[in-house]
């Protein structure tokens, strides 16, 4: 198989000709802000999708688009984030990724645990866990989940957030003024949600602490009587799990016993039966533009899936695109096993180490074989 880094490179120069001009005159940068004007146009593009994907404020990026910003510093750093945002674009679209959400039993699963949280009453429960490491694609379910259920509110938390700031995302969610202290926006939330039906969903909510859990606890769940949903990694369960008789603890006991299902993707998938990752699933989601996939190659796009620290699906989707780029597997209409570990180690990926031994041994005897049968 021809080398897959060529191949990738090879896409690049293939754009050369779709660069943009890098001088940065003010008629050329008045060009670039034509081109990009008509390149948002053919792709129904907002401009405040475009100001967010670059960074930039709204008042900024209008008066660079209508050629009337001219501060040279500013100018210059406008020109160079449109061009790379023009080119990591066309780049998407010459690879031709397989775009667009797909239903697995990973989102089936995902979706079963809010069904069954919402059925509770506020006597039973409605806290629904879910739990996995990057990879399973956790944040894309929740978020067709909330796309496709209007009564379903999905919030992506981050690291740096605090019991204020966490709250205040959710009643901006909500469309609910989320000014002022904390007592005040937890009161707004409750006047608001307690008399609407409304599944809140928390992802990466693994760095939540205990007195953020409770708070979520309180107000969302006791007083708004809503149904709340935490997606996160191993970390939230750690901390969901401690022992409630820890000083300062004493209130995870109270957050427990709401608990209503804990959906440990995790176990699901490196479980020998596999039964997260079908056969079915891994079709769906990697066979595309016309290339089949081997039943070997199946195989072992389920082995990564199935072993934790891999990356999972999202490694598998970067492997798989960049097959698509290799002129060999585009000539033959097929990935086979040994196409998949080539990728791996031109990749560099550090996803071989944390497979089976026994899946790089098998691989390791196969291309040996695949050589003599070339050669004869």
């Amino acid at each position: 198989m021809d080398d897959i880094l060529t191949s990738i490179e090879r896409l690049a120069q293939s754009l050369e000709g779709e660069r943009m001009p890098e001088n940065k005159t003010l008629n050329e940068a008045r060009q670039i802000a034509e081109k990009l004007q008509m390149f948002m146009k053919e792709r129904r593009l907002k401009s405040a999708d475009v100001c967010r994907a670059i960074g930039e404020k709204d008042s900024k990026f209008s008066q660079f688009l209508t050629g009337k910003y001219t501060a040279k510093k500013g100018l210059e750093e406008l020109i160079n984030k449109s061009v790379n945002f023009m080119e990591s674009q066309l780049r998407s679209e010459k690879k031709g990724k397989n775009v667009g959400y797909v239903e697995t039993t990973v989102a089936r699963r995902i979706a079963g645990l809010i069904a069954h949280t919402e059925a509770l009453t506020d006597n039973e429960g409605r806290i629904g866990i879910v739990i996995g490491d990057g990879g399973h694609g956790k944040s894309a379910c929740l978020r067709e989940y909330a796309r496709a259920n209007l009564n379903t509110v999905n919030i992506e938390l981050d690291d740096t957030m605090t019991p204020t700031t966490m709250f205040r995302a959710i009643a901006g969610a909500l469309k609910i003024d989320s000014s002022g202290s904390l007592a005040n926006v937890a009161s707004r939330l409750v006047e608001s949600l307690v008399n609407r039906y409304i599944v809140i969903m928390l992802d990466e909510a693994s760095s939540l602490s205990v007195k953020m859990l409770n708070q979520l606890r309180q107000i969302i769940v006791v007083k708004a009587r809503c149904p709340l949903i935490l997606s996160g990694n191993q970390d939230l369960l750690k901390t969901v799990m401690q022992p409630a008789t820890r000083r300062g603890f004493e209130s995870l006991d109270q957050f427990t016993s709401r608990l209503s299902y804990i959906l440990n993707l995790d176990e699901s998938a490196n479980s020998k039966s596999g039964g997260l990752y079908t056969i079915e699933d891994i079709r769906k989601l990697y066979q595309y533009g016309g290339i089949r996939l081997t039943g070997r190659a199946i195989d072992t796009l389920r082995k990564i899936c199935m072993t934790e620290r891999t990356g999972r699906l999202r490694t598998c989707f970067n492997i798989i695109t960049a097959l698509h780029t290799a002129p060999d597997i585009l000539k033959q209409g097929s990935i086979d096993s040994s196409d998949i570990f080539d990728a791996i180690e031109q990749l560099g990926l550090p996803v071989r180490v944390w497979l089976p031994l026994s899946t790089r041994q098998v691989e390791d005897e196969e291309e040996p074989q695949q050589q003599q049968t070339k050669a004869s």
